[in-house]
C-alpha cells in the first residue's frame, strides 16, 4: 500500500491509498503502531479509517492537522507502517466437500 495522497478537511488529515480493502486485522496493525509514535510527539488525537463513495482508496484519517513538519513526519511513518500491506487483499476461495449422503438426498452407494 501507499499513501498517494494528503489533504486538510476542518479538523483532520486525510492519507489518501491505493489500498482497496483493508481488512479490520490490518487496521488494527496500523493503529497499533502510529498512536505510540503519535503519543511521542505530543499529539493525543487518535486515527480512524474511512471510504469515500466515488474513490477507489481507503483514506487513513489523522484527527488532527498538525503543524506542516510534523505533519511530514507522520507521513513518512505512516507510509512506513503501511508499505508492506498488499493494496489489493488475495482473494479468499471456500471449498465445500461434499457429503455424499447430502449429494444423493440421503441415499448412499456401494457397501456399507
Amino acid at each position: 500500500m501507499k499513501i498517494i495522497e494528503r489533504r486538510e478537511t476542518w479538523i483532520h488529515t486525510h492519507f489518501v491509498t491505493d489500498c482497496i480493502r483493508l481488512p479490520s486485522r490490518r487496521m488494527r496493525e496500523i493503529k497499533a503502531e502510529i498512536e505510540p509514535f503519535l503519543r511521542q510527539l505530543g499529539i493525543v488525537y487518535g486515527i480512524h479509517f474511512k471510504e469515500e463513495k466515488g474513490e477507489k482508496g481507503i483514506r487513513i484519517v489523522l484527527e488532527c492537522i498538525p503543524f506542516p513538519s510534523t505533519l511530514e513526519t507522520i507521513q513518512i511513518k505512516l507510509q512506513e507502517v503501511v508499505k508492506d500491506i498488499p493494496a489489493v487483499p488475495q482473494s479468499v476461495q471456500v471449498y465445500i466437500k461434499d457429503n455424499p449422503r447430502q449429494a444423493n438426498g440421503g441415499k448412499t452407494y456401494g457397501k456399507g
